[in-house]
């Protein structure tokens, strides 16, 4: 059927539509005979206004009749006045109505969306955990999360990401599955990732602080499947030697620093360290800026994820003799990190030149803490870890960037 219907007209009956399907009578649930209708004020609020347009009401009244004639609603109106004050939805020209309306029927609309689920099933257990979700939303007569247009989308990147075993670009991840290099991250990289952080099971931990926004989430998140914003890697400097799996060897000197591209960290197979020490950095402009010959830095670039923890345990394995230590930022953000290393890692850490005597020596140069520092300098003395240090900080609300130790002072353990 192709009736041409008014804008106002089409609004009216697709608000009766909705409010029949959110109803016991369409569940098949109602204990008794129901009634669907609304007021001419929900869908044109000045239909009862004084000064509104005499000419619009006329026309909005017309519009009505004109649906009552066509048999799919019922007019009421106010004793015998013109004024309509319900209008009543017509159960029997249902049918007529959905193709008039070009509109489907939600039970159709929702097995459809559950077929679609369901053709996912079986691709891993994150896509599994939130098809599950969707099915069971739709079998109860709630909408799924997403519309399905959406949802094809999610679930396609979904199954790309979570089996995805080489590293790529996000813009490489966009085009390839949606076919647009910036669609990924305008309209479906914080949908995809709070996904994965709900519905998975994963070796890091998201839960623990040091992740600054939502943005610093959302790129361990993809790291942790070895997808990219931009291209990753691992910084050395110091006397070392890295041997490949094919062969090849790489030496490395405190003047000749080097970065290995992170996806190519598999094919190393030992890394001599010719030092008694190693001291893993937070920041990059930290990192360039100390000048120590008889240790060996790595900044790791980026969160810590499953593949570069691999990574230091595969070094500590080779040179079991090294101290570990850790410069970071004193702050509960820094402290978090450096707990988040020694739990993943089992490395034995030790934070260098992240104490309160630091603070006490570059006091000008601190900051106030904010309140989500305070939370977490509190979570941190819960859990006995660095109990002194975090102490401090609440007591002289202060924190310090590690950027201005490594610009005046040494690194001497």
């Amino acid at each position: 059927m192709n009736l041409r219907l008014s804008k106002m007209q089409k609004a009216v009956l697709n608000m009766l539509l909705d409010t029949y399907e959110n109803s016991a009578t369409y569940r098949g649930t109602a204990a008794k005979n129901q009634s669907f209708s609304i007021k001419p004020e929900k869908v044109y609020p000045d239909y009862n206004g004084d000064y509104t347009d005499h000419d619009e009401v006329n026309r909005f009244n017309q519009d009505m009749q004109q649906l009552a004639g066509m048999d799919y609603i019922i007019l009421e109106y106010a004793g015998k006045s013109s004024v309509i004050c319900k209008i009543k939805l017509k159960l029997e020209a249902l049918t007529d109505i959905y193709l008039s309306l070009g509109r489907e029927d939600i039970t159709g609309k929702r097995s459809r969306e559950i077929e679609l689920y369901l053709k996912y099933k079986g691709k891993h257990y994150i896509i599994d955990a939130f098809c599950d979700e969707q099915v069971d939303r739709l079998t109860h007569h709630k909408n799924a999360k997403f519309t399905s247009d959406i949802a094809v989308n999610i679930l396609e990147l979904l199954k790309y990401i979570l089996n995805n075993t080489q590293d790529i670009m996000e813009r490489e991840l966009s085009i390839a599955v949606l076919g647009d290099t910036k669609l990924f991250e305008n309209s479906y990289k914080s949908r995809v990732c709070k996904i994965i952080e709900e519905y998975g099971n994963q070796e890091m931990d998201l839960s623990v602080p040091d992740m600054n926004g939502t943005s610093e989430k959302e790129k361990a998140i993809l790291e942790e499947y070895r997808i990219f914003s931009n291209p990753s890697y691992v910084f050395f400097k110091g006397n070392v030697e890295i041997f490949y799996d094919d062969g090849i060897s790489i030496k490395v000197m405190p003047d000749k620093p080097i970065a290995i591209l992170s996806e190519t960290i598999a094919e190393i197979n030992t890394i001599k360290i010719y030092s008694d020490r190693i001291i893993t950095v937070e920041n990059l402009t930290a990192y360039n800026r100390i000048k120590d010959n008889t240790s060996v830095f790595i900044y790791l670039s980026g969160y810590h994820n499953t593949a570069k923890q691999k990574f230091l345990k595969k070094i500590a394995e080779h040179n079991s003799s090294v101290l570990w230590y850790h410069f970071g930022d004193i702050d509960p953000d820094g402290f978090f990190i450096l707990k988040n290393l020694i739990e993943k890692t089992g490395i034995p850490f030790t934070p260098l030149h992240m104490d309160a005597g630091q603070l006490r020596i570059y006091q000008k140069y601190c900051r106030h803490l904010e309140k989500n520092d305070i939370v977490k300098a509190r979570t941190l003395i819960e859990l006995g870890f660095y109990k002194e240090v975090m102490e401090f900080m609440l007591e002289n609300d202060c924190k310090l960037e590690q950027e201005i130790i490594s610009l005046y002072a040494g690194l001497d353990v």
